[in-house]
């Protein structure tokens, strides 16, 4: 699977592979999905080659905390307000770990 910097990053795409570090944790909150209260929390990933703001659901959400590793797959690529954003979705997948 190819792996995406963050620098390589544009709006509208699917993104195979992206690793980083979790640079902050904003605080989790609640939104509604097909009729159930979901978390969701925004978070910052950082590679060598920049950061990105990442949208986090379900129990990926809560599991997040700073300093940890994460590896993303097929997460989706969008810009919002001239960021660009990653969103992990239903088809997407990601791990953390706490060491590099």
């Amino acid at each position: 699977m190819t792996r995406t910097c963050v620098h390589d990053l544009l709006p509208k795409r699917f993104i195979n592979s992206l690793v980083g570090e979790v640079i902050r944790c904003y605080p989790v909150s609640m939104t509604q999905v097909d009729d159930d209260h979901m978390p969701v929390r925004h978070v910052v990933v950082s590679d060598c080659s920049g950061w990105v703001r990442v949208k986090l659901w379900g129990e990926d959400a809560m599991s997040a905390t700073q300093g940890q590793v994460i590896e993303l797959y097929n997460a989706w690529c969008y810009q919002r307000g001239g960021d660009i954003w990653l969103s992990v979705g239903r088809h997407s997948w990601l791990t953390f770990r706490t060491q590099p």
